[in-house]
């Protein structure tokens, strides 16, 4: 489907940005797309009329419709191993036109823009532009001596290997991936590179629990270079029980790439990670991908033994939500809603439907990536309409069929802890998970999609239970979890952890122990029903808690950039540890309010904004109508409940 249909695999609703997005090194091309929505023109603008970056050449279609080309510094390459460069067309004249690029076509719009990725090697480094009877050739790549590079840890690995260009070299037969820093990275146990005899960089990592590592090598021609990292761990949250995952990882999602799971598998053990789920989905249309791998393994784990892998579903609607289920016996009939030109355009049924099919069908349900701003306001997530944000997540959890929220995700974390500190405050119990939304058919971009799988994680606790799908399943259906993109973080309320539920009466006094370990934080949080209840610039944190009434409490960490958080400050949450009084959970008045506001505003979203059958309309409008009836009657029943015992 790539080679005959192209690097949207035939996605009609691919956004235009994702292929543009290895441009987002260029800074100013976001300010300029955020403007214009034009992604060849913003990145147009962003390189402007002088030397392109290094490993771009630009072809000018002037208004006469003459060619020009600028080239920016040449990246080094050795004969037979190829090396990426980006032809940016760009056109001034007023009709649209094809450039013919190293053999093949590429349309470019009057006014606008056009890109070919194209791999060059030292036996080969010419680029050949030709339009009607104009032909123009420029070098693309600088020849170079080869030297090689031997690679080697105890385990596999992550590993990044950079000219002094910012180019980068991978081992053969692995994937060319690029992180949100624009590094290139491949994982492997060992390896050896042909690379340039030249400086290089290397770094060493895998995942979150070990420090990442920098070398600098320079290779003399027809020699070997060699790099030997022996891992140190920053965290071992193992050896207490505690394994780490990603619950929303996409095989195949269209792009660059086509990939087996044996090369998901290499990731997952370079990155450390101990479950993997590969999640099947829709882009827009009616392609589901990788939905064979669902529906020949549903019920199975891909591999197991110290690393776990199993495919999974992520139920796209994206006026109401995305939600996935870990632990899937089957396959829903119904894999997405509400894009059009597929068999189920509308946005009916409701979310709720979903879940409690992936519920049926033994799955773990959790919304993911929830919000995209820090949502200071309740409006700011609901518009614009159709923004994947977790606008159903206020009913469903009422409704009690969902069991968890990506806290870490790929969109704002800070935003998402608002969500859930506000459902939490109305006594529903919902787990803290993590998933990164990684797309490994992605070779760059956009932003953290081509990251490595796992850069965000949820912990969950099986004690000396075996590591299963299954028991990790159970683990976070009963809330014992951490999520994190970064630090390990521990939570002790009078011996319970995460998950756990204490039974207290008015006056008595629970001890809170928390513990962050990693770089990266600047403070460490306790949270409650009241918002922070205490804080500090340390690594651990103690304090008593004065019980008044239901509590949950819950810790954080917090800082800024780091070298093992990849694209995100560093964050991390623990699911509460709960505190009933007489039997009766938290209840908040204010956050029942809240939610109150947001029902209407879910409400007003689903008549103005939903698609529905014309002839069904009444009919499908009601259904919602009777779920948001039945969320409001437990919101109201909550303040109720709050002001009562308030008097």
């Amino acid at each position: 489907m790539r080679d005959e249909q192209g690097w949207g695999w035939g996605e009609q609703a691919l956004p235009d940005f994702f292929r543009w997005s290895r441009f987002s090194l260029l800074g100013t091309a976001w300010d300029e797309f955020a403007a214009s929505g034009d992604w060849g023109a913003a990145v147009r603008a962003a390189i402007g009329d002088g030397d392109p970056p290094a490993g771009v050449v630009v072809v000018t279609v002037g208004s006469d419709g003459t060619l020009a080309c600028r080239v920016g510094r040449l990246r080094p390459a050795v004969a037979g191993t190829p090396v990426a460069v980006d032809v940016l067309l760009e056109s001034r004249a007023e009709d649209d036109v094809t450039v013919e690029v190293g053999g093949v076509g590429v349309p470019v719009h009057a006014g606008g823009a056009g890109l070919r990725t194209m791999d060059l090697d030292a036996a080969d480094p010419a680029v050949t532009v030709v339009l009607g009877d104009q032909r123009t050739t420029v070098t693309g790549v600088e020849p170079v001596q080869a030297a090689r590079l031997r690679l080697s840890a105890p385990a596999c690995s992550r590993w990044s290997v950079t000219d002094a260009t910012g180019g980068g070299w991978f081992a053969a037969g692995v994937p060319h991936k690029w992180d949100v820093n624009h590094r290139p990275f491949f994982h492997a146990r060992e390896a050896v590179l042909d690379v340039p005899a030249a400086a290089l960089h290397v770094v060493a990592a895998r995942g979150l629990e070990f420090e990442r590592v920098g070398f600098d090598v320079t290779p003399a021609a027809c020699e070997t270079a060699e790099v030997i990292w022996d891992p140190v761990r920053r965290c071992d949250p193992a050896a207490e029980g505690w394994y780490g995952a990603d619950l929303h990882v996409h095989l195949n999602h269209s792009g660059d790439l086509v990939l087996e799971p044996a090369a998901a598998a290499r990731m997952q053990a370079g990155e450390g990670l101990h479950v993997m789920q590969l999640t099947a989905g829709n882009l827009g249309g009616s392609l589901v991908h990788d939905r064979e791998l669902l529906e020949g393994t549903a019920g199975e784990e891909l591999w197991s033994g110290e690393r776990v892998g199993v495919a999974g579903l992520e139920f796209r609607n994206d006026l109401l939500g995305h939600v996935h289920g870990l632990g899937l016996t089957g396959v829903p009939e119904v894999l997405h809603t509400g894009h059009e030109g597929t068999d189920h355009p509308n946005d009916w049924p409701p979310n709720s439907v979903a879940c409690a099919e992936l519920r049926r069908l033994g799955g773990v349900t959790a919304y993911a990536h929830p919000v995209f701003s820090s949502l200071p306001e309740i409006d700011d997530l609901f518009a614009p309409a159709r923004t994947v944000e977790a606008r159903e997540l206020v009913v469903d959890t009422a409704l009690g069929v969902v069991d968890s929220v990506e806290v870490v995700s790929c969109f704002d974390d800070h935003g998402a802890v608002v969500l859930w500190h506000h459902l939490l405050n109305c006594g529903l119990r919902l787990a803290a998970t993590a998933g990164s939304d990684t797309f490994l058919s992605f070779a760059h971009g956009p932003g953290v999609a081509s990251n490595p799988p796992g850069w965000c994680r949820v912990y969950a606790e099986l004690g000396d239970e075996r590591l299963t799908a299954a028991g990790f399943a159970e683990a976070v259906r009963a809330g014992r979890t951490v999520a994190t993109n970064g630090p390990w973080l521990s939570l002790d309320v009078d011996g319970s952890g995460p998950g756990g539920c204490l039974e207290r009466q008015p006056g008595d006094r629970a001890l809170v122990r928390a513990k962050v370990t990693g770089s990266g934080v600047d403070r460490l949080v306790l949270y409650g029903p009241t918002g922070e209840l205490a804080a500090t610039s340390g690594r651990e944190l103690t304090h008593e808690v004065a019980v008044d009434g239901g509590l949950w409490l819950a810790a954080a960490a917090y800082g800024g950039d780091d070298p093992h958080t990849l694209g995100a400050p560093v964050f991390a949450h623990t699911s509460p540890v709960y505190v009933d009084v007489g039997g009766a959970r938290v209840a908040r008045p204010e956050s029942a309010r809240w939610c109150l506001r947001a029902l209407d505003s879910l409400a007003a979203l689903v008549r103005d904004q939903g698609r529905f059958d014309p002839d069904r309309r009444a009919e499908q409008l009601a259904d919602f109508d009777e779920l948001i009836d039945r969320a409001l009657a437990l919101y109201r029943d909550v303040a109720g409940l709050a002001a009562a015992m308030n008097r």
